[in-house]
């Protein structure tokens, strides 16, 4: 139908606004953040869901929306802010580190494994 007021253009393409919807859960995206992924529009959420890795510490998304730095080892990532270690709460941003099985620790909490 015809766009009379409040069209959306995305990809070249004019959309109403009722009508440019979130791929998953069909909310308007229209003065949302949102991005895509093979040419269908998601909200962050619903991406973060579908797509982000998870972090290995408090196992939410990793969006990496607005640069969020992360870290990546091996098969697991963290947020920075989770990226400490498991006994004495230090970060390991930037520092030597150990694992014990699932676990990070600093080389003064791991020394004496």
């Amino acid at each position: 139908q015809a766009i009379t007021t409040g069209g959306v253009t995305y990809r070249e393409q004019p959309w109403h606004k009722e009508c440019f919807v979130c791929t998953g859960c069909k909310k308007q995206l229209s003065g949302q953040r949102f991005t895509s992924r093979d040419e269908f529009a998601y909200c962050l959420s619903c991406f973060c869901n579908l797509y982000a890795k998870k972090c290995a510490g408090c196992t939410n998304p990793i969006s990496g929306v607005g640069g969020t730095k992360y870290i990546s080892f091996e098969e697991r990532q963290w947020h920075n802010d989770c990226f400490n270690c498991k006994k004495c709460s230090l970060s390991l941003v930037g520092r030597g580190f150990l694992t014990e099985r699932d676990d990070i620790l600093c080389p003064e909490c791991g020394k004496d494994i």
